[in-house]
């Protein structure tokens, strides 16, 4: 009967500086590795499993061929030229409306000018550009009662913030044109 390495020998052949296999080692005490012994533990019986299902006979290696490696990679390359191109046309309808937008902008400040050319109106002090949306608004609704809620929509503003830029418009205004309507909200006399 074989004579087996006890734990402590095998824990001497680790902590020595030799660089030598457990069996040489083994051999040179003239001892016998012990085989590993049978557990009933749980996890010793879940890992036999694990390692019996993955035998050499059941395992098939999956292989590919190299020109399905290259049309994958092809068509994943075309999917991002795609989304970049979508992207980029995006931009440019974007750009196109933007461009749209500030032409029919600059119309309307030019309708709006040529209105003001026929009517001269006079300031002590340029207007900021928020008071300006106010008077081109006073401007198109001349006559008419304009209420401040009318007012902080087009400025995107609370209404009682609206108040400060007509106190503001009136003081830069020359003439005493821009008045108090009867049943509130304010009107440009013309």
């Amino acid at each position: 009967m074989p004579e087996y390495l006890s734990k402590e020998e095998i824990r001497k052949w680790r902590s020595s500086l030799e660089r030598i296999t457990l069996e040489e080692y083994a051999a040179r005490l003239g001892k016998v590795i012990q085989e590993e012994k049978h557990d009933d533990s749980l996890v010793d019986s879940v890992m036999l499993r694990s390692l019996n299902s993955m035998s050499a006979d059941k395992y098939i290696p999956k292989t590919e061929k190299i020109q399905t490696i290259a049309l994958r990679s092809f068509s994943k390359e075309k999917e991002i030229t795609e989304k970049k191109e979508v992207k980029s046309s995006v931009k440019k309808e974007e750009k196109k409306s933007a461009e749209t937008v500030s032409v029919k902008k600059k119309e309307v400040k030019s309708v709006k000018k040529e209105k003001e050319q026929n009517i001269n109106y006079s300031f002590k002090k340029s207007l900021t550009e928020r008071e300006q949306m106010v008077f081109d608004h006073f401007l198109e609704n001349k006559n008419t009662i304009v209420y401040a809620k009318d007012l902080a929509k087009i400025l995107e503003l609370p209404r009682d913030y609206v108040y400060k830029y007509i106190k503001n418009l009136r003081s830069k205004l020359n003439e005493d044109i821009l008045h108090n309507a009867e049943n509130g909200g304010y009107m440009l006399k013309v």
